[in-house]
């Protein structure tokens, strides 16, 4: 019977299951309504599962004691005496011992106990001194709270506190070294930055500043200033579209009033340009574009943009390069840790 008694407790034990196993629940009740000293040892034997170092064997011995509590006049004088070691072991009272882990399963444990706890001395209470005054004192002394769901004790409140504390102070800490490191390191990054644009600069001749659109007005511009002779030939004879291939006509030729060819054209008041400008069409002539009835297609080759190396540009290519590879694996690194 002794045998079967602590092969049943450990299967109960170390089942890793959240539930115990009903069956063999109803065997052990079985084999403690047989004897005091069966129920004694079936005590003894589940307080040795609840002080293992482990909360999954800890929440199934407790489970274990609470449906025997429920059930035995005799068990609960056994808890009762040890009333204090029972609290230890289930609820982490002493901050020196805290529950073991998985951190869940003692959560589970210290919820599951701290309602048992509540129900027995509601239930028992008066019959028990033992019970009602541990029950005060984890009320009042330990301030565990009983409408709580997480049901936390003081102990473990004074190790988040302290937690979060230690934490605070290692975070002020790393802020305040970021704050040196930036004010070390702005000048030179901001230095090196400078070297990269410049290189840049100098291996493409392209204000990339302003934008693609700022650059392509800045292209359109060049394009009209010599397409503007082109317009001449339109001007000239009427209405009628030609190509823009003359290269003798008089530079006047394109601007309003010069379509008679007759001299160069009155010089044109301030408002006479703002109602030119807001005409449409004088806009478009002035352009070089002559017309609605065509497309202009421009493209631009990928080879074109490409820097290669030689001779002349081999000192600023390998300057951006060192530059580059300071930012990558220097600066970069540093400012994500800043931001982090």
């Amino acid at each position: 019977m002794d045998q079967k008694l602590s092969k049943l407790v450990e299967e109960l034990t170390t089942s890793g299951e959240p539930q115990l196993n009903p069956e063999k629940m109803k065997e052990l009740k079985k084999i403690c309504k047989s004897s005091e000293e069966q129920l004694s040892r079936a005590y003894h034997l589940l307080t040795a599962q609840l002080s293992q170092d482990h909360a999954e064997i800890r929440l199934s011995a407790f489970q274990a004691i609470d449906e025997l509590f429920a059930r035995s006049h005799q068990f609960r004088m056994l808890v009762v005496a040890n009333f204090q070691e029972f609290l230890e072991l289930t609820l982490g009272t002493d901050h020196e011992q805290p529950l073991p882990p998985p951190r869940e399963v003692a959560q589970r444990l210290r919820q599951a106990a701290t309602r048992a706890i509540q129900g027995w001395n509601e239930k028992y209470g008066a019959a028990y001194k033992k019970l009602a005054l541990g029950y005060h004192f984890l009320r009042h002394s330990k301030q565990v709270d009983f409408q709580d769901v997480s049901a936390r004790t003081l102990a473990e409140r004074k190790r988040e506190e302290e937690k979060r504390k230690r934490l605070d102070r290692i975070y002020r800490e790393r802020s305040e070294q970021a704050i040196r490191e930036m004010e070390e390191m702005s000048e030179e990054i901001r230095c090196c930055l400078t070297e990269v644009e410049s290189c840049f600069r100098l291996l493409l001749p392209l204000d990339l500043a302003t934008g693609l659109g700022a650059s392509l007005s800045t292209v359109a511009f060049s394009v009209s200033e010599q397409s503007a002779p082109c317009q001449a030939g339109a001007g000239s004879h009427g209405d009628e579209e030609q190509p823009c291939c003359s290269k003798t006509l008089p530079a006047w030729a394109g601007h309003p009033g010069a379509g008679s060819g007759e001299g160069p054209p009155q010089t044109a008041t301030g408002a006479e340009e703002e109602d030119s400008d807001s005409d449409e069409e004088g806009f478009v002539r002035r352009h070089g574009l002559g017309s609605h009835k065509y497309t202009l297609d421009v493209e631009l080759s990928s080879d074109s943009l490409r820097v290669r190396e030689d001779e002349d540009n081999h000192a600023v290519i390998h300057s951006a390069r060192d530059a580059l590879k300071l930012i990558q694996n220097t600066f970069l690194p540093a400012v994500c840790s800043w931001v982090q």
